[in-house]
């Protein structure tokens, strides 16, 4: 008995398609019809190759202690570079010093120091993106930090959308601090937990 071929509008209901549609697809199924089934597949192709195997080749054991020596020295050069570039042992006292500050999300805030004056005090400039604008009676506020205990202010401000940039002032021995933060007074409320920390 041989096999009838498959009707089209037995495959697909007319009735749910555009008319546009249904013409390309009645086409289509004509031209698969026209070209019948697929070729068999050959017996060589039905099993898998077996995967190649590796070949390691081993560095002979004076090169291997060289290579390992070598990474030694030059990951500790890195990190020697690193320690030293990055930690001048003056605390935020570095004139001109930019240091990041970073929330969830969105938000993100960055210091730039300038040079401290004959009284003491560091001005800063202060640039925030992606805190909300608080409603009336609302503020924000940088204040600066030790082992994760709030210190003194730097100065309150409030955002507009994008990137806003305040000038504050940081009238203390910055050598005490290790970090700083950005809460939130919302009016009326009560102060927020930290949303921005160096």
């Amino acid at each position: 008995m041989t096999p009838r071929e498959p009707d089209f509008d037995e495959l697909v209901g007319r009735d749910d398609l555009d008319p546009a549609e249904a013409a390309r697809l009645e086409r289509v199924h004509r031209l698969l019809l026209e070209a019948g089934p697929p070729a068999e597949l050959p017996p060589e192709l039905a099993a898998t190759p077996d995967a190649p195997r590796a070949r390691v080749i081993g560095l002979p054991r004076r090169r291997a202690a060289a290579a390992a020596v070598l990474a030694a020295a030059l990951a500790a050069a890195a990190f020697g570079g690193g320690y030293l570039v990055g930690h001048d042992g003056s605390g935020f006292e570095a004139q001109g010093r930019t240091i990041t500050m970073q929330g969830r999300g969105a938000r993100l805030a960055s210091i730039r120091l300038g040079p401290a004056d004959a009284s003491g005090n560091w001005p800063l400039v202060l640039r925030v993106r992606g805190l909300p604008e608080l409603p009336a009676g609302g503020y924000y506020e940088l204040l600066l930090t030790r082992d994760g205990e709030l210190g003194p202010t730097c100065g309150t401000f409030r955002v507009h959308g994008g990137v806003t940039e305040v000038q504050l002032n940081a009238p203390y021995k910055l050598r005490s601090w290790d970090g700083w933060v950005v809460v939130a007074h919302p009016a009326g409320k009560p102060e927020s937990g930290p949303l921005l920390t160096t």
